[in-house]
């Protein structure tokens, strides 16, 4: 029979197919014994390794699972972290801090009104335009394209000096020769005629300066502006001193003052004229203050907040960014393991298909083996023993039996063995 084909074990089953089919039908005593041993080790192996395999790949899909739930947790994390920060990392873009800094701006503006500089702002903004006109900026590409020039011409001159007699053979210092001396001469000429060079460049900048200067010089000595700011101080304070505040505080002071007068008979003497003299003014100059350091204190609020909104902005987003790193980090690890997890599960599965597949080769070898003992025992030392596995003689079997019953078994193909066989 062929056990090859009962187990199907591919190339190993052929093998045995072939061994065993060599060995022809057995069908008795040892050799039969040989052949359901064979038969079971093979299949057992068979069992292991495809168990094992399975075992192996089950492990490996069980923690890819795992830490494919890791890394949607740790993305998910990530998400909702900065869906929290996406407040705080827009409160510090510009365009919406630009209402706290433009506050703040314009009570400085206000504050220059009340000191009388207001005409330094409308100074301010005609230099700036001054600067931007065609005439300014065509006399600053003037002058860098004359310095462009110079440079251009200085290097043509240094080439040509140093192709001189007076740059290859330098005059030494006295004590001083060789090659170190020659190059450090060298040098110090150059060094000497980039220095005195040098003053052509600051000349033309030079020139090039006085000539802008003078389009700003009529705009810092014009005194227009010096006018705009005492009439922008004085509009600033008129507009206290017809303000609600400054009457309703004169009222209640003057008809106070006039008050306690009358009472104590002296309505009309000098002091009581005096007080109500400096009545206003002292009023106007508090108000003025008080207006003045309610300007400041705006200003600087304005400034303070538009600075915490964009320090809030700048760390929000470091953080945003910084948990992108961590996580990024952390979902990177977990893909590593993973991988390495799909590579331990792939190898488990094929070291145990190997290891099944080298017991059932063993199982299979042991048993050839121990089949052609058994034949070459038949032809071996023991006179008794034929082919086969069989007894030459009746004799022979009754004498190893111990007197139990033999049989002859008849050859049941071409080639086969035959002799007598102790019956069990």
């Amino acid at each position: 029979m062929s056990f090859g084909i009962a187990f199907g074990l591919g190339v190993g089953g052929a093998v045995a197919a072939a061994g065993i089919g060599a060995g022809t039908a057995l069908g008795v005593g040892g050799t039969a014994l040989l052949a359901g041993g064979l038969a079971s080790s093979v299949a057992s192996q068979a069992m292991a390794a495809k168990k094992g395999s399975a075992a192996a790949r089950a492990a490996a899909d069980a923690q890819k699972k795992g830490q494919d739930a890791a890394i949607a947790e740790q993305r998910r994390q990530f998400d909702t972290m900065r869906e929290i920060l996406a407040p705080y990392v827009t409160a510090g873009r510009p365009d919406l801090t630009q209402e706290y800094i433009g506050a703040g701006a314009g009570a400085i503006q206000q504050m220059q009104r009340l000191a009388g500089l207001g005409g330094e702002q409308a100074r301010q903004q005609a230099l700036f335009q001054a600067r931007q006109s065609p005439q300014f900026t065509q006399l600053s590409q003037i002058t860098q394209s004359n310095v462009d020039e110079y440079l251009r011409n200085r290097e043509q001159e240094l080439a040509n000096f140093q192709k001189s007699a007076a740059y290859k053979k330098p005059t030494l210092a006295e004590g001083q020769k060789g090659k170190a001396a020659i190059k450090q001469a060298r040098e110090d000429l150059i060094a000497q005629f980039k220095l005195e060079t040098d003053k052509g460049i600051r000349g033309i900048e030079a020139q090039g300066f006085e000539q802008q200067q003078a389009i700003l010089n009529p705009i810092l000595q014009d005194q227009q502006y010096e006018q705009i700011g005492r009439q922008q101080q004085q509009q600033a304070i008129q507009q206290i001193e017809q303000g609600p505040l400054f009457q309703e505080l004169t009222r209640q002071g003057e008809a106070a003052l006039l008050a306690n007068a009358s009472a104590t008979g002296r309505r009309g003497a000098e002091d009581t004229q005096a007080m109500l003299g400096k009545l206003r003014p002292q009023l106007l100059n508090s108000l003025i203050e008080q207006q003045y350091a309610k300007f400041a204190g705006l200003a600087n609020a304005g400034q303070t907040a538009a600075q915490n909104l964009l320090n809030i902005g700048q760390a929000s987003a470091a953080g945003t960014a910084n948990m992108g790193i961590q996580s990024g980090g952390a979902i990177s690890n977990l893909l590593a393991q993973q991988g390495a997890t799909q590579a331990a599960g792939i190898t488990g599965a094929a070291n145990a298909q190997i290891a099944g597949m080298t017991g059932a080769a063993g199982a299979l070898s042991g048993g050839l083996q121990n089949f052609a003992l058994l034949n070459m025992l038949g032809t071996g030392g023991n006179p008794g023993l034929g082919q086969g596995g069989f007894y030459s003689s009746q004799a022979a079997a009754t004498a190893a039996g111990g007197g139990a019953p033999v049989a002859y078994s008849a050859p049941t193909g071409p080639g086969g063995y035959s002799g007598w066989y102790i019956q069990s």
